[in-house]
């Protein structure tokens, strides 16, 4: 009995150690594979902390791509290097979004990353006698166009029944503003941080800051074009999983997360530590930036700020697929 089975038993043994063999070398040969190479144009403008993140602890790297940071003073030149094919993925606001897919950009959303209801302001000088918001009538505004800065001023001046149309607005860089204000050249600003913070301080007592929590969230996103999803979707999915091990440092080390993005972005730490609780990191696609996206279309075809005239479907232009792989959790958005 035992001198027939040992043919069985060799076969057998020779056939597992063949099988073990292939699945190392298999293995050996994926380790070897270079990652992906992809370029991410990202705003330096504080609203994008998820990405310094997983930069700063390689976490796309460990994802298995080979990330090239593109840094952007704000989140429209960053979109641009992406509708320009200049980069990959981008970060940027939900205004300049919307900007891009009324003026017909074949671009899609992958996740909201950072939102804030504090984040946008206005910041006047006193002595122009602005006190109030309806001291900002007949005044000059200093505004990025085409950004959240334009939105949050239109949605703040118009619930303080000030029009738009009742304003001298001239279209400036944030980092234009300091000067702008201080020379006199504008009475006011609409900005974000980390320029809010460092107007407030140069201003000292003759600023006065205007914030609106109640009219505007600000939902920054990361983007990218419909074609190199398409092409990459497993690309898509490694960025989003670098992005989830982000969410997840900064909730459990907020102090280091901020040490790290200070060393990042080469830039003050206690100014970070001052605005960081302002803002909510989380990888995330839900139904409130389906309807901001919608808020804000109304608006720029109320203005008349660009050609279209009808409401886009923008469920086109946001990729659930990638994150409902990722962090299935996340997607909230009703289709």
């Amino acid at each position: 009995m035992i001198h027939f089975q040992a043919p069985r038993l060799f076969t057998f043994v020779l056939t597992a150690i063949i099988l073990i063999a292939l699945t190392v070398d298999g293995c050996q040969q994926k380790q070897a594979l270079p990652p992906e190479k992809i370029t991410i144009a990202y705003s330096t403008a504080s609203n994008a902390m998820l990405i310094y993140i997983a930069f700063a602890k390689d976490y796309f790297q460990e994802e298995g791509v080979n990330a090239t940071p593109q840094p952007h003073p704000f989140g429209k030149p960053a979109l641009q290097a992406v509708t320009d094919g200049k980069a990959d993925i981008a970060t940027a606001g939900d205004t300049p979004i919307v900007f891009a897919v009324l003026n017909g950009k074949k671009i899609t959303t992958l996740a909201s990353i950072q939102t804030s209801n504090r984040n946008e302001a206005i910041i006047a000088r006193q002595d122009r006698g602005i006190t109030r918001p309806s001291d900002l009538k007949g005044k000059k505004i200093g505004i990025t166009l085409g950004t959240t800065g334009d939105f949050f001023a239109d949605s703040f001046l118009l619930a303080n029944g000030v029009d738009r149309k009742h304003l001298k607005i001239l279209n400036m860089r944030p980092d234009e503003m300091a000067d702008a204000l201080s020379a006199g050249k504008v009475d006011a600003v609409s900005t974000w941080n980390p320029t809010l913070t460092q107007l407030k301080k140069k201003l000292g007592n003759n600023g006065i800051i205007f914030f609106g929590e109640s009219l505007y969230t600000e939902n920054f996103c990361v983007v990218a074009s419909q074609e190199y999803v398409k092409k990459n979707p497993e690309t898509i999915k490694k960025v989003l999983r670098a992005l989830v091990k982000a969410e997840a440092f900064v909730q459990q080390h907020s102090e280091e997360s901020r040490r790290l993005v200070a060393e990042f972005l080469k830039t003050d730490k206690g100014m970070l530590d001052e605005i960081w609780d302002i803002f909510t990191f989380r990888v995330i696609l839900d139904q409130a930036l389906l309807v901001n996206l919608e808020d804000q279309t109304r608006w720029t075809i109320k203005h008349r700020l660009v050609a279209r005239r009808d409401m886009p479907n923008y469920l086109d232009f946001i990729y659930v697929d990638g994150l409902l792989t990722v962090k299935p959790e996340a997607v909230r958005i009703i289709r």
